[in-house]
């Protein structure tokens, strides 16, 4: 199967993108990014990458993955009643919306070349070198994506920042958000773009690893208790398949959207931040909380 990456430019482009949307996430037509606000963004210094292959849907042109972005920065927000809101030292950065791969297409590293060629062209746009974008911090395979394999590091956490969602893999739960950092020029982000990110043994390290236990289900639960935030690396655990939980035991899966908020928002209030996300010998996937 051969990729191709594109740009998309026009109108229709941003219909089969529509249609991909529906594909990827089950989204309602009012969920949509509409035609109109897609084309204005791409004439204005944002941009939607296409990923096309041979056998891609007809509805799609062709299109198994996409990335969608502008540029924005962390000003604070502009009061209405100040008519020239002083700069408060806020750099530019890309916000990249939304990256996704049709499911039939997905584990063939389509996501990764995606991203890979949207760190290139902002690089080539020349204005910044910092992109953010929120992920959900259960989605096991996404955490591996952005944190290890792409160098990313996460220290923000948005509580229900979408209110409720009506798409099929965000309903019913509280649509809270990691904001990731992506620092395109960093020594750790060139490693992972050019080589392989390093393989670091967490466990030769004092780890303080966070328990969980079996439910009836087969699943993972974990355990409320304090956290140790005292220097060393913390192990968050995480779902291995937050989907599969969600359509089988839904408390199960609001007891892991509340335990995650708890503990990342206690870590990054204490200076910690997420690192990476790593599959622990006969203990499961975690995020490795360390000091910044």
């Amino acid at each position: 199967m051969t990729i191709t990456l594109k740009l998309i430019k026009d109108a229709q482009g941003c219909l089969y993108f529509q249609e991909l949307e529906r594909r990827i996430w089950a989204s309602p037509d009012d969920d949509l990014i509409p035609t109109h606000v897609g084309v204005t963004v791409l004439k204005n210094g944002g941009a939607l990458l296409g990923a096309y292959a041979d056998d891609g849907p007809p509805e799609t042109g062709g299109m198994v993955g996409a990335a969608f972005w502008w540029l924005g920065s962390d000003a604070r927000p502009i009061a209405m009643n100040e008519l020239s809101p002083a700069h408060d030292g806020a750099a530019l950065k890309v916000c990249s919306h939304i990256a996704g791969v049709l499911p039939e297409y997905q584990g063939r590293g389509i996501g990764l070349k995606l991203k890979l060629k949207q760190r290139e062209l902002v690089l080539q746009q020349g204005l910044t070198d910092r992109i953010t974008w929120t992920y959900d911090p259960l989605y096991r395979a996404n955490g591996v994506l952005n944190i290890h394999r792409l160098g990313a590091y996460c220290n923000t956490y948005f509580t229900n920042v979408y209110g409720d969602m009506t798409d099929a893999l965000n309903r019913g739960v509280p649509s809270d958000r990691c904001q990731v950092d992506w620092m395109l020029n960093s020594r750790h982000v060139v490693q992972c773009a050019t080589a392989r990110p390093q393989q670091i043994d967490w466990l030769e390290q004092p780890l303080h690893v966070l328990p969980t236990t079996a439910t009836v289900h087969g699943f993972r639960q974990p355990i409320d208790q304090p956290i140790k935030l005292e220097g060393a690396p913390i192990a968050m655990p995480i779902p291995a398949d937050i989907g599969a939980i969600r359509r089988t035991d839904g408390a199960l899966s609001l007891a892991w959207r509340l335990y995650t908020r708890q503990v990342l928002q206690e870590a990054f209030a204490s200076q910690y931040r997420m690192v990476d996300c790593v599959n622990l010998p006969n203990q499961g996937w975690h995020y490795i909380l360390a000091l910044s």
